[in-house]
């Protein structure tokens, strides 16, 4: 297998946002780049240089809309939808994936590898008054995080003890099974509808509560590429970020932690 670099990555990833553009416009499926990416886009005019994944949110029903529709719209068989649903994914939310690499996770198990990837995100209608979903969403991640977790691997000495005294027990649990029940808790969060909207599976924070009048989608340029963007761009920032037009200091500049191959 091919070792591949951060620039190689981003390439992949590139590409793999060009298939769910071409897609989503073809069926008039609404999205928008989000988190990193946006702020990438608006800040960097592309990826932020130090980060090396890529983010994509989407109302719930054009989510669904998507996953009902990619394996007979898609260009060819090397672009795949990472699920629970299928057992192809342990994460609640889906992944777009590039079936012909493989990336490894340093602090996930390495028997759940999926191919470079762009992260989907659903965005559920919620109560902004309404805590208890994402207390439950608190409670079945934890959970769920310490099923697929690592246990050889920590950020120090006091994480690698915790991780081997709990996960010899919540190995034993299935790691779908809380995936489903994340999903379900968070499109079930306000069956009535509402004018607000969060993250619930991927954030899960009370605090970034969107509206819904955000995700009109407009066009704004990523790298040489043009991809949808959420019209409240500005809005969702301050959100998500506060002050985000200030880049972090250099030692505050995480960047994940993957190997990634082509097959």
């Amino acid at each position: 297998m091919e070792r591949l670099t951060i620039d190689d990555m981003k390439a992949i990833q590139l590409e793999l946002m060009d298939e769910l553009d071409r897609i989503c416009r073809e069926q008039g499926i609404r999205y928008c780049i989000g988190y990193g990416s946006l702020l990438g886009a608006v800040r960097h005019g592309g990826f932020i240089p130090w980060d090396d994944d890529m983010d994509v949110v989407m109302l719930r029903s054009e989510y669904e809309r998507l996953l009902a529709g990619f394996d007979e719209w898609k260009s060819s068989d090397r672009y795949a939808l990472a699920s629970y649903r299928d057992g192809e994914s342990i994460y609640p939310f889906v992944k777009l994936v590039d079936t012909t690499t493989r990336v490894l996770e340093n602090f996930v198990d390495k028997g759940t590898a999926t191919g470079v990837w762009v992260d989907l995100f659903p965005l559920d209608d919620v109560d902004p008054k309404d805590r208890a979903t994402f207390r439950r969403n608190a409670r079945l991640s934890l959970t769920r995080s310490f099923i697929v977790t690592d246990p050889s691997v920590g950020t120090n000495g006091l994480v690698k003890l915790a991780k081997r005294a709990v996960c010899p027990f919540a190995h034993r649990l299935d790691a779908l099974k809380y995936a489903r029940a994340i999903d379900e808790n968070a499109r079930c969060a306000c069956p009535e509808g509402s004018d607000t909207v969060a993250d619930v599976i991927g954030e899960g924070k009370t605090s970034h509560l969107f509206p819904k009048s955000l995700f009109e989608p407009i066009e704004m340029r990523f790298e040489d590429r043009t991809y949808l963007a959420p019209k409240g761009y500005e809005r969702f920032l301050e959100i998500q970020y506060g002050d985000w037009r200030t880049p972090p200091p250099e030692n505050d500049r995480a960047i994940h932690t993957f190997e990634a191959y082509r097959l």
